[in-house]
């Protein structure tokens, strides 16, 4: 099993502009990874079938659940204001 780290950087400058543009980029990462979250479901469905019947986890499927996860960690993080650095809009898998 994979442990996620997450580094936060903050800078202390938030402008009006900027708190705009983080809404704004929230909402377009959120439908994205809402659309890749239906084949991460199906994924974990996969992978849960796969366990059952042969006893251990298929790799690729755990990264990429593990990315998506990962995805959505840092989307949250950013738009909670908890650090500056603005994610990708597509995770990286």
């Amino acid at each position: 099993m994979e442990t996620v780290k997450i580094t936060i950087k903050s800078d202390e400058k938030a402008s009006r502009l900027e708190l705009f543009i983080r809404f704004i980029w929230y909402f377009i990462a959120v439908i994205i990874l809402g659309i890749i979250g239906i084949f991460v479901y199906i994924a974990t469905l996969i992978q849960w079938l796969h366990i059952l019947l042969l006893g251990k986890r298929q790799g690729a499927i755990a990264k990429f659940v593990n990315a998506w996860v990962s995805a959505y960690a840092q989307v949250m993080i950013y738009f909670l204001l908890a650090t500056d650095e603005r994610p990708p809009l597509v995770p990286e898998f």
